[in-house]
């Protein structure tokens, strides 16, 4: 399940560094969300993928050779521009399970090596799961 996260996190990253390779956001924190919204609305890959090749390929913009060769490569490309990326739906999904219970969380409560914050997180999961 933690791979799942994990390639959450890798295509977050690689939507991250184009946001601020095309200059859309000179921030990192937040990027990734630049990027997508700079792609529209279109659920379209075609269309998703002309814009964002519209992106990158702006005059303007200098992109660095790891960058030139990513974009060159039809099948990363098309993984950063989808509109419903199944990669990130599973990784939200394990990351944000809809129903939480005190078994899902009393091993990773149990391991914090922050004891000082065992009371309130005891107290999280008292709140969040007073309705089991």
């Amino acid at each position: 399940m933690l791979d799942r996260i994990k390639l959450h996190h890798l295509l977050n990253k690689a939507q991250e560094m184009l946001a601020v390779a095309t200059g859309l956001t000179q921030d990192g924190f937040g990027a990734s969300l630049a990027w997508r919204e700079a792609l529209g609305s279109s659920d379209n890959m075609s269309t998703r993928l002309t814009l964002a090749r519209a992106i990158l390929h702006n005059p303007r913009i200098k992109l660095d050779q790891p960058t030139q060769t990513f974009i060159s490569l039809t099948q990363g490309l098309s993984l950063v521009v989808e509109a419903k990326s199944l990669i990130r739906q599973r990784g939200n999904r394990v990351a944000h399970p809809t129903n939480i219970t005190r078994v899902l969380l009393d091993g990773p409560i149990s391991r914090n090596p922050y004891a000082s914050e065992t009371p309130g997180l005891q107290a999280l999961v008292d709140f969040v799961c007073s309705r089991e």
